[in-house]
Parts: C-alpha cells; structure tokens; sequence
C-alpha cells in the first residue's frame, strides 16, 4: 500500500515543489501592472497634507511669502476702503457728487476683497481647488466685475471734471445724476463679467482654471471684454482729461508747462484732478496684465508655472485696491480732516469741539465738487 501511495503521489509531490519554486522567484512575486496602480494611492493617502506640492509644484516659500504679501494687501484693501465709506458717510465736509464715485469704487474693492482675493490664496495654498464648480464660476466672476465696474466709474468721474471745470454752467452732475451714472457703471460692468461664468469651471482634477479656454468662445469673449471694458473706457478717459489738461494749463513761450491767469479754477479742483489722473494711471497700468493675459490664453498643462503667473497678475491687479485710500488721503485734504473727525466722533472727543462742529461753510462745501 505505501509503495502504491509513492507511486500515485510521485507526480503530485512533483508539480507542488516546482510551484513552491516559482513563487519563491522575484518574477512572480512582483504583482501585476494593474494590481500595482490600484495600490498605489494607498500608501500616498497619508500625504494629503503634501497635496499643494503635488498639483501646482509651489514650494513651501513660496507659499509662504505669497500668503504674506496677499494678507497685508488683504487688511490695508479692506481696512483702507472701509475707512472711505465711512468717513464719506460720516463726514459732510466729504459728501460731494464726486466722492459718490470714490465710495462705489471702494465699494467694489471690497466686494473683490472680501469674495475673491482669499479664495484665490485657497487655492494656491491648498494646491488645488475645493469649493465646487459654482465657487469657482464665482470668484472668476468677482475678478472679471471689479475692472469693469470701476473703468465705468472712473468713465463717470472724467465726465463729471470735464463739465464741471470746463463746462461749468452748460451741465452739473447733481446727486441723482451721480446715482444714475454709478448704477449704469453696475450694470455694464455685471454685463459684460457675465460670460466668465460660463466659461469657468472646476474640472475633475479639482482645478479652478487660471485662464480663458483657448476656444473660439473664450478668444471671441477676450477680445469683446478687451474692447468693452477697457480700451474704449480708458480711450474716453484719456480724452476727458486731455481737455481739462488743456484748459488748466497751456504750454509757454520758454517751453515750460504753466497755470492759465485768465481762469478761475481753484487750488481744491486742480488737485484734485491731479489726483485722479494719479489714481488712472495706476489703475489702467495695474490691470494691464490681467487683460493682456487673457488675450494671450496660457496653456494650462505646467501646473507650477501657470500658478505663478496667475498669482504675479492677480497680485499686481489686487495692489491698486490697496494703494487708492492712500492717494485719497495724500492729496484731498478733506478727506484728512474727515478722518480726523470721523476718529473723533467715534472716540467721542472733540465732538463738540469748534474745530469740527459743522457750520454753514461746511454746508455749502458739501454741495461743491471737491
């Protein structure tokens, strides 16, 4: 029985040692191709802090000097044009039409502030985008309003300089003009942004395009809200002021700049020009690249590189949100003293000191475009 046993089992015995061979051997260990893929974000789920690393490349430095910069334009945006709504507001000695202007300005920047500019640092923090396709659409949505906005508002204001220096009595823009005026500025400027929501998105690699799609439809929409929210304001912008340059001032026989003798402009007005023509140029030169960008469409394959330059545009566009109640301050000398006042009436001192009680000149500087 045993030597039968050895007989029959001789070829099993055989077949189990040499499968006892092959998985002893490196070539079938090692699992298939398939096998292997699957298991491969297994043991990277632990590094999903690290995920910023992985999708846009940007380093920790980075990171870090990025969120510095954006969180100190951040509080002086926000704290600076939340301080000119409300000294404006606060202050009859600033309540002119044209201040109407300043407070939808400051009013748009922080609309820009507060709904786009952190998400943005989100995002590149993160490393990826996490809020949804419908966050996403937003905030490009933000970023393309506020230029618009504010190009139709300072549109506005060169009319409002041309005609009440040049054209004093042909035309005045009075409250409910100014109010008219701000609101078509709204209006044209949510017009024009509403394509971007369309043509934004988060796709499934959780990624908020940086760019315009380089499709006919987002060429056609650069090159529309190029024209309509741009050069045409700007172009117009340029003239007004062209204008008023002229009748202030006029080129002397020495080739020297010098003030007309026979005009009747004051000192407030003129500085105050030279203060708007300072806050244009800024402006236009500021928000430049964001609109030569999307006219150029960046391939968005190198993840690390479109993320700089989307942060380098935004950073340059989102300066002149915090550099405008700086000239505010710099060159109006009421908004100076409406600060001082506000501060006082907050602080509840001086209130009824003589220096800041309003009178009657304070009355009528109210009705005056200063």
């Amino acid at each position: 029985f045993s030597r039968s046993m050895d007989n029959s089992s001789g070829p099993v015995l055989l077949f189990a040692l040499l499968l006892m061979q092959n998985t002893s051997s490196p070539k079938a260990a090692s699992p298939p191709a398939g096998y292997e893929m699957a298991e491969l974000p297994t043991p990277g789920a632990g590094l999903s802090r690290n995920h910023s690393l992985v999708e846009y490349g940007l380093r920790p430095g980075e990171i870090a000097a990025a969120s510095v910069v954006w969180g100190v334009l951040w509080l002086i945006s926000v704290m600076g044009n939340f301080l000119v709504c409300l000294v404006i507001h606060r202050s009859r000695r600033t309540q002119s039409t044209t201040n109407y202007f300043v407070v939808s300005m400051a009013c748009a920047d922080l609309v820009s502030s507060v709904g786009s500019a952190p998400l943005v640092l989100l995002q590149l923090s993160c490393g990826r985008w996490v809020l949804g396709s419908d966050v996403c659409r937003l905030v490009r949505y933000i970023q393309y309003l506020t230029p618009g906005v504010q190009l139709y508002v300072l549109l506005a204001i060169s009319v409002d300089r041309f005609y009440t220096i040049v054209y004093p009595l042909s035309f005045k823009v009075s409250r409910g003009k100014a109010k008219k005026m701000i609101l078509a500025s709204w209006l044209c400027g949510a017009l024009f942004a509403s394509p971007a929501c369309f043509l934004y998105g988060s796709n499934s690699d959780q990624h908020c395009n940086f760019f315009l799609p380089s499709s006919w439809q987002g060429s056609a929409y650069s090159i529309i809200h190029l024209l309509l929210v741009f050069m045409i304001p700007s172009f117009f912008i340029i003239l007004f002021y062209q204008k008023v340059i002229k009748y202030i001032w006029r080129i002397g026989t020495d080739g020297m700049t010098v003030r007309r003798t026979t005009n009747t402009v004051p000192r407030t007005k003129v500085k105050t020009i030279k203060m708007f023509l300072m806050l244009n140029s800024m402006f236009l030169l500021s928000w430049l690249p964001f609109f030569m960008v999307q006219l150029w469409h960046p391939q968005e394959t190198d993840y690390r590189k479109s993320s700089l330059l989307f942060l380098a545009i935004t950073w340059i566009s989102f300066s002149s949100s915090a550099s405008k109640p700086t000239l505010y301050s710099i060159y109006n000398a009421n908004f100076r003293r409406g600060m001082k006042e506000t501060f006082c009436m907050s602080a509840m001192k001086c209130y009824r000191s003589n220096a800041y009680t309003i009178t009657t000149s304070s009355r009528i500087a109210k009705k005056n475009h200063v």
